[in-house]
């Protein structure tokens, strides 16, 4: 399975909204997104499609996660389904696939990886992905 990961990439740090939540304090003035981890798909196979925020940018890279902030384990056939067929929402498609998502609880981070997939999904539109 071959990911543009760098396009993936190119399109979370060119997103001026995402760029925005990414930057966003809590309340007491903390940054509320999490460094290190944030999205890790795990393609039994492959290496795992990670999303990474250091604090001023975000990466995307094909390695193991580091305590991921959400982490999703799937075959290719499932990958396939999600991000290039015809499929459920993205909440649909991982409340029916609970057992494979691990994910914290906090919103903030759980939104933005959300916000991620969807940007892969788009990425992915046209055959680019395989």
């Amino acid at each position: 399975m071959i990911i543009d990961v760098e396009k993936w990439e190119a399109t979370l740090r060119t997103d001026s909204g995402l760029e925005e939540r990414l930057r966003r304090l809590t309340p007491e003035g903390h940054p509320a997104t999490k460094k290190g981890d944030l999205l890790c798909i795990k393609l039994q196979g492959n290496d795992s499609l990670v999303v990474s925020w250091d604090g001023s940018e975000i990466h995307v890279s094909q390695r193991e996660a580091k305590k991921p902030f959400c982490s999703w384990t799937m075959d290719a056939n499932t990958f396939n389904q999600l991000f290039l067929g015809t499929c459920p929402p993205l909440l649909v498609a991982m409340n029916n696939d609970q057992a494979n998502v691990k994910m914290g609880a906090d919103h903030h981070n759980g939104s933005l990886a959300l916000s991620f997939m969807v940007m892969l999904q788009e990425c992915m539109e046209g055959g680019e992905g395989r």
